[in-house]
C-alpha cells in the first residue's frame, strides 16, 4: 500500500513539473510555433497562388541548388531581407542567379499573414 502511494505521489509530482514547464505551443499574439508551422506548410506547397511554390525552386539544404539558391542559413540575413525577397524578389538578387526568375506575384497573391508566416519559418533556417 505504501509503495502504491509513493508511486502515485512521484507520478503526480512529475505531472505537475511537466505542466509547469508549459508546452511552448501556439503563441497566439506573438506568432510563435503556429506561425512557423503554417509558414513551413506554405513553403512546402508546390503552387502558391498562380506561381510555383517556394519548395519548387528553393532547397533548405546547404549547397543544394534547384532553380534558385538554397535557403539554408537565410535567417542570418534578417527578417527585413527575407520579407523584401518575397514581395520584391529583384531588389537583391543572389549572385549567379538571373533577375526576373522568382515570381513577383507573391505580394499580391499572399496575405500579409501568409507572408509573415513564411518569414517566421525562414527565420528558423539558421
Amino acid at each position: 500500500m505504501k509503495k502504491m502511494i509513493f508511486v502515485i505521489l512521484i507520478l503526480s509530482l512529475l505531472l505537475v513539473a511537466v505542466a509547469a514547464c508549459g508546452g511552448g505551443g501556439d503563441k497566439a499574439a506573438g506568432g510563435g510555433d503556429a506561425d512557423v508551422a503554417a509558414g513551413k506548410a506554405l513553403f512546402n506547397k508546390t503552387v502558391l497562388g498562380s506561381s510555383p511554390g517556394c519548395v519548387t525552386c528553393h532547397s533548405t539544404e546547404p549547397g543544394k541548388t534547384i532553380v534558385g539558391p538554397s535557403l539554408a542559413g537565410i535567417a542570418s540575413k534578417g527578417e527585413d531581407f527575407i520579407r523584401e525577397s518575397i514581395v520584391n524578389p529583384d531588389a537583391d538578387v543572389t549572385e549567379g542567379f538571373p533577375a526576373g526568375t522568382m515570381p513577383s506575384t507573391f505580394k499580391d497573391e499572399l496575405s500579409e499573414q501568409e507572408i509573415n508566416q513564411l518569414v517566421k519559418y525562414l527565420m528558423t533556417l539558421k
